[in-house]
């Protein structure tokens, strides 16, 4: 058959192929097709209805095979004073770990820390943490808000702490390392001044 230069049906209805190499991979071609599937051309297409469950089954797979890890938790030293804040260390592993802490604080101002070493509510953190695999760490200033002293129906033991003082600029940051947008290695600004 000749070329006539018009697409045909499914040269027009093909869309790009995205190889997903990693979970940040994942994440940025998932809020691509979250945009595309709010689009006025996106509603209702079974074409991109099945790429968004495609994209969030990996970024599940992800997750889990990062779930049984726990982060390093570590007291530096327990203040005799009651609100004064508690220097910690929090070591994890990979920028996966430490994204799974902030997705399950359950909104983006915390962070959860899958950990036995539980600290009582209102306890104020001073944060250092650390991303090994990166080499990169900050330090942040956090307030133990719950507690999930033992593992229940999936859920690990560990605290949640809501992440304060934060400027405009390191909620954008978090936002953005949230959705894939931003490197691990950005995370380095995230360090209260």
């Amino acid at each position: 058959m000749a070329d006539t230069g018009i697409p045909t049906p499914s040269e027009s209805t093909a869309r790009p192929e995205v190889h997903v190499g990693g979970f940040f991979d994942c994440l940025r071609a998932l809020k691509k097709a979250e945009e595309e599937a709010a689009s006025p051309y996106g509603k209702g297409d079974p074409v991109v209805n099945a790429r968004l469950k495609e994209l969030r089954g990996y970024k599940e797979v992800f997750l889990k095979a990062e779930a049984p890890r726990r982060p390093k938790f570590t007291v530096i030293e327990r203040k005799a004073d009651p609100g004064s804040p508690v220097p910690v260390e929090i070591g994890f592993s990979t920028g996966v770990q430490f994204y799974e802490g902030l997705e399950l604080s359950l909104s983006r101002g915390g962070l959860f820390v899958k950990t036995e070493g539980l600290l009582p509510i209102d306890s104020v953190l001073d944060v250092k943490c650390t991303i090994e695999d990166e080499n990169v760490s900050f330090r942040m200033s956090a307030k133990v808000i719950w507690l999930n002293p033992r593992e229940t129906q999936g859920r690990p033991a560990g605290m949640g702490l809501k992440l304060f003082r934060l400027s405009t600029l390191q909620r954008q940051l978090i936002t953005d390392f949230l959705n894939g947008e931003m490197p691990t290695a950005a995370l380095a600004n995230l360090s209260e001044e």
